[in-house]
């Protein structure tokens, strides 16, 4: 069972995703809030497995998300969003959003996101993905999302420090040709060509610091 919880002051859209969220057998929905107080309240009280949340809304913003990732640590945080700007998303998942949606992603993405963010995967809408991109060298398909599991944010942490395969297959008991694999996995699900590439998305993503 995952427990959801949606903060959205938006009731048409609130209860939208409340019927998208729960036509899948295993959702379970706490509840709509629509303020800050409601949704400390209500994590403090279900302690929810994820929020998700439209942290662009008057009642919430950025803030919202630190003071979630405080109420309840284990808590995962699923933002859809309309399109902002870079800076803006940029900071959101700094602050701690675990996976993010565009409003006008479709009802499978949206189950999608769900399920690989609660495994403890990262969730990212291929137009976010877009945003974040400097060089703008990823062409997307539509809504297509982007599901990095925690092996290959682990990878491309490591191919940022600089180690080459056979040196993180050393450090993560994995082989050679086991690390490559996942180097061609990441690059092609970011849509990026080489090793910088990796880098800026793990520079942009705050997977390393600078």
């Amino acid at each position: 069972m995952i427990d959801i919880l949606i903060a959205n002051n938006n009731q048409i859209a609130g209860e939208g995703l409340k019927t998208i969220l729960q036509s899948k057998m295993g959702n379970r929905v706490l509840g709509i809030v629509n303020s800050m107080d409601q949704l400390l309240e209500q994590s403090r009280k279900h302690f929810p497995d994820i929020v998700v949340m439209d942290y662009s809304s008057d009642p919430f913003g950025l803030n919202s998300i630190k003071e979630i990732k405080k109420t309840y640590r284990d808590c995962k945080i699923l933002a859809i969003t309309d399109k902002l700007p870079k800076s803006t998303v940029y900071n959101a998942l700094k602050n701690g959003i675990d996976s993010y949606l565009l409003s006008d992603c479709e009802k499978p993405e949206i189950m999608d996101a769900i399920a690989d963010t609660f495994n403890g995967k990262q969730f990212y809408c291929g137009m976010v993905i877009d945003i974040l991109s400097e060089a703008n060298e990823r062409e997307v398909d539509g809504c297509s999302g982007v599901s990095l599991s925690e092996r290959e944010i682990e990878i491309i942490k490591l191919i940022s420090d600089g180690l080459t395969n056979k040196e993180i297959a050393d450090q993560l008991f994995l082989s050679a040709h086991t690390v490559n694999t996942h180097r061609k996995n990441i690059m092609h699900k970011l849509g990026i060509k080489n090793t910088a590439g990796i880098v800026i998305y793990a520079v942009k993503e705050n997977i390393i610091k600078t």
